[in-house]
């Protein structure tokens, strides 16, 4: 049998940090072994399920704050992480867990579109990592499959855009 993949949450205080958090405690071949913040939140210390009370008996794990230079060290042996954050960050933290070995999964923007100049007309930050937005597999399974099996930086796809190629994939 399959072991067991390690999976850690950075964002995990949020509303979509909250739901992986409750999906991957209830996924069969996944084990949550770390809730993340940033180094300066006021959630930092607090059980997941006291900031959201349909977790209690689910997800009692601590919000841990991160020190973005401990990223190397502690996630050695972690497979994968969720990333649950604004654009910029995930931007400037998706290489620091690729660098680490872990399998990158973002939900931001922030790896989605290959080009470099839109990142600035359209989300107001240079994008410092070209060689990944190479890399960055768009992250919709039901079109792209193949592609996300053998890629270490996921750029999952957003809410309208999910809908929308869905919808169109049986034409």
């Amino acid at each position: 049998p399959m072991s067991d993949k390690q999976v850690v949450v950075y964002g995990a205080s949020g509303y979509t940090g909250a739901e992986l958090a409750k999906y991957i405690s209830k996924h069969p071949q996944l084990e949550l072994s770390g809730l993340y913040v940033s180094e300066n939140s006021l959630d930092a210390g607090k059980k997941l399920s006291s900031l959201y009370g349909q977790l209690r008996g689910l997800v009692e794990l601590e919000l841990q704050a991160l020190k973005v230079s401990d990223i190397g060290d502690i996630f050695a042996d972690v497979d994968l992480v969720l990333l649950a954050t604004a654009h910029q960050v995930s931007h400037d933290l998706a290489p620091l867990f690729l660098a680490a070995g872990c399998q990158v999964f973002d939900l931001s923007g922030a790896y989605r579109v290959q080009s470099s100049d839109f990142y600035t007309q359209f989300y107001g930050f240079e994008h410092q990592f070209p060689e990944l937005l190479e890399q960055a597999v768009y992250g919709l399974a039901e079109w792209n499959a193949e592609a996300i099996a053998n890629t270490d930086l996921v750029a999952v796809a957003g809410c309208y855009p999910t809908a929308s190629l869905t919808a169109l994939k049986p034409l």
